[in-house]
């Protein structure tokens, strides 16, 4: 019934308390995450340019800028309340991120090659709604502790998926993508649903923060943290002092 309704009248989602932040972490010399907060259509995007491929920080504004022009509020509008219309919405427009990079890829020398990795998440009705390639993540936060919502794209996970099948591979390095935006798709881009209770944590990150935290620290960050601002600022402070090798993004949403 509150989903009719919802479709019907245009009730507004609920609000949430959210925060984003990114930094160029300690070794690289320039910043190519980008982060995207769309309050009013509980839309929110990180994404990771790829390291050692040509203008990725050019890949992941490019990739956001596509997604937004995407969901439009109408097609928002459209979506709600229908968790498959949401799930096929979110597929075709991680497709359509990726078209267009590659579009802009092919027409320029500068960026060819150019990619990165991608994570969004819609906030329905209740519901987490989650897309992603690469090792982009998403990790729900719950009186059940911190879980890992995304799988991520690499060959170690493709190795540790498929190890003892007599099909695996020899184990690749950690940084090594097997599925990124500027690159055909080999398969449909993960989606996940998950239901929200209030109280509940969404955290979105680049491999910039959970390669330097593991997901003890992340929890701790996020227990002690009393808003998302204190928390994305811990989080960025606590990865540039183990190190901060890369890039380092963090968007967290109190639901």
């Amino acid at each position: 019934m509150f989903r009719t309704l919802t479709r019907m009248f245009g009730i507004k989602p609920k609000e949430l308390t959210v925060f984003g932040r990114t930094d160029t972490g300690r070794v690289r010399d320039h910043n190519e995450d980008s982060f995207c907060i769309l309050g009013r259509r509980n839309l929110f995007i990180v994404a990771d340019g790829m390291g050692g491929h040509n203008a990725g920080e050019v890949a992941s504004r490019v990739a956001i800028e596509a997604l937004v022009d995407f969901f439009s509020v109408p097609q928002i509008r459209k979506m709600r309340g229908n968790k498959e219309e949401i799930r096929h919405s979110m597929i075709a427009g991680f497709r359509y991120a990726n078209n267009i990079v590659m579009e802009k890829a092919s027409a320029s020398s500068k960026l060819k090659g150019m990619g990165c990795t991608l994570v969004a998440t819609l906030v329905d009705d209740g519901l987490l709604h989650t897309c992603h390639v690469g090792d982009a993540r998403c990790y729900l936060k719950s009186d059940k502790g911190l879980a890992q919502i995304t799988t991520d794209h690499t060959g170690v996970t493709h190795y540790q998926r498929t190890s003892g099948t007599g099909t695996s591979e020899p184990p690749q390095p950690r940084n090594v993508v097997t599925m990124a935006i500027g690159f055909p798709f080999p398969q449909d881009p993960e989606y996940n649903c998950n239901q929200l209770r209030p109280g509940d944590e969404i955290l979105l990150c680049s491999d910039g923060l959970w390669s330097m935290l593991d997901d003890f620290r992340i929890n701790q960050i996020l227990t002690t943290a009393k808003s998302p601002e204190e928390a994305c600022d811990q989080l960025i402070i606590q990865a540039n002092e183990e190190g901060g090798k890369d890039n380092i993004t963090a968007l967290l949403i109190y639901y």
